[in-house]
């Protein structure tokens, strides 16, 4: 038998939580012995899709059909580089999920209802001296999706992703978001990339302290 949900108006003093690694507020629901799973919430660290303006694999600035929305037109090895700050609230050494933000046109040709392939190759690193980043990037992560309604919001995400070291906040993850080959036939619609995203858990907290030690 579910309990009532309680109400709390205001707080006359400090709200006062522990600092300690890991801990935060929770979401679930109650029961008569209590809590039910409770589970870490979620949130999106967003990146602005950014075109360096040259070289053949840079998206063009393209008209969305007829207008007055433009946005990056990505083709088979296009690609952009995105960097993402880890933010204080991270539930340290959570998996997180990279995403793609993205639609195509109205155009109607044999091949759009055809799968659109995203891949993210990321490095990271530790703030304030603590670590380096790897040069040549750890392996890649791949996610794919069909849209069968002209300019339909799509939002294809990947599996898990495990980042060694991902521990603490005030990381940077610096991402190459690229448009790949799906392995058949390719969608030849205009695929239009809007902006992609990062999900992280988050303990809904900040951290006592703004450089390591960030929890003590």
């Amino acid at each position: 038998m579910k309990k009532e949900a309680g109400t709390v108006d205001y707080f006359t003093d400090d709200l006062v939580l522990s600092q300690t690694t890991g801990k935060g507020i929770k979401l679930g629901e109650w029961d008569e012995s209590g809590p039910e799973a409770p589970k870490f919430g979620w949130r999106d660290i967003t990146t602005q899709v950014i075109s360096r303006g040259v070289g053949a694999t840079d998206p063009p600035w393209t008209a969305i059909n007829s207008g007055p929305f433009s946005a990056f037109k990505f083709d088979v090895g296009d690609q952009i580089w995105a960097a993402v700050h880890v933010p204080h609230d991270i539930v340290p050494g959570s998996d997180v999920y990279f995403h793609a933000h993205w639609l195509r046109d109205n155009a109607q040709p044999s091949t759009a209802a055809q799968p659109v392939k995203w891949e993210f190759t990321y490095t990271y690193a530790k703030g304030f001296d603590q670590e380096a980043f790897n040069d040549s990037g750890e392996t890649p992560v791949t996610a794919e999706d069909a849209s069968t309604t002209s300019f339909q919001h799509m939002v294809t995400e990947t599996s898990a992703v495990t980042i060694a070291g991902l521990t603490e906040p005030d990381g940077i993850i610096y991402m190459r978001i690229r448009r790949i080959t799906n392995g058949a036939t390719e969608n030849t619609c205009g695929i239009f990339l809007l902006t992609t995203d990062v999900h992280y858990q988050t303990t809904n907290l900040a951290t006592i302290g703004k450089a390591p030690g960030f929890y003590t």
